[in-house]
């Protein structure tokens, strides 16, 4: 267990905060800390029996071993698709078709009315790894995505930096600090910023079914088109444009970490 906390650990500094293709170890740890601190007594030490550490430990996880054999089936358990009438794809047959919907409903059915006690330690454990990083990941802005006749494929998205091309995936995942707070806040101090919320908005937010999760998500994807348009030059961004991608980013931050507790909650509770 020593050695494999300190590989993961290494994996994660090595990885996690410039992957290309999710959002940064700052972000999935905000997210991660924000759940802990909404998690009933009974579910937080749950999670520290399986876990032996805490959710943002684990945050990035998943990012750090997506190339590895062993996990190719949840690799991609990273984000979402709209229709063209942009309701959630995973949905349109009633039930997930896949993705990271289909990661979750398979985990819940899993883990939830008291299964997880019938099932080893080591299977809890992944399933709450896993879930301390997709259930975050997949409300990031960019994490949708959109056919072509609604919105341009992020490779044909042209963001730039006086001249030199910008991905615009990348830019949208280290989004939480183009204001100047990310690397320079710790986890308790960006949440003190952000999770402010009355406990009635919290169980407004933790509330519905996990489509209209989806469907608040999308409309994320779409608000992130509206805040930085095709052809923008990120390097002349004005203070209220980084406080518009702030205050998105912030909303799902906060909606990822506020449903994972929910969700952790609703499994142990029994």
């Amino acid at each position: 267990m020593k050695k494999l906390s300190i590989l993961v650990a290494s994996l994660i500094a090595l990885f996690g905060a410039e992957s290309a293709k999710a959002w940064t170890n700052y972000a999935h740890g905000t997210a991660a800390y924000i759940a802990e601190q909404h998690l009933t007594p009974e579910a937080k030490a749950k999670c520290h029996y399986y876990l032996k550490h805490t959710l943002p430990y684990y945050a990035s996880w998943m990012d750090a071993f997506r190339g590895a054999k062993a996990f190719k089936e949840v690799n991609r358990s990273h984000s979402g698709k709209s229709t063209a009438d942009g309701k959630a794809y995973d949905f349109v047959q009633g039930k997930p078709a896949g993705g990271v919907m289909g990661h979750l409903v398979n985990a819940l059915a899993e883990l939830g009315d008291g299964k997880y006690k019938n099932l080893p330690d080591s299977v809890v454990r992944q399933r709450l790894i896993n879930m301390a990083h997709y259930v975050p990941d997949m409300h990031c802005p960019v994490h949708i995505v959109f056919p072509a006749d609604i919105h341009p494929t992020q490779k044909e998205m042209q963001l730039h930096n006086n001249g030199k091309k910008v991905s615009y995936h990348t830019f949208w995942d280290t989004s939480l600090g183009h204001d100047g707070r990310q690397n320079k806040w710790p986890y308790e101090k960006i949440s003190s910023v952000i999770d402010t919320l009355s406990e009635e908005e919290i169980k407004q937010i933790q509330s519905g079914t996990l489509e209209e999760w989806s469907n608040d998500i999308i409309e994320m994807g779409h608000r992130a088109y509206e805040i930085i348009p095709q052809g923008t030059n990120v390097a002349e961004l004005t203070k209220e444009k980084k406080e518009e991608m702030f205050e998105l980013t912030s909303k799902a931050v906060l909606y990822g970490g506020y449903r994972l507790a929910h969700i952790l909650n609703t499994i142990f509770a029994k």
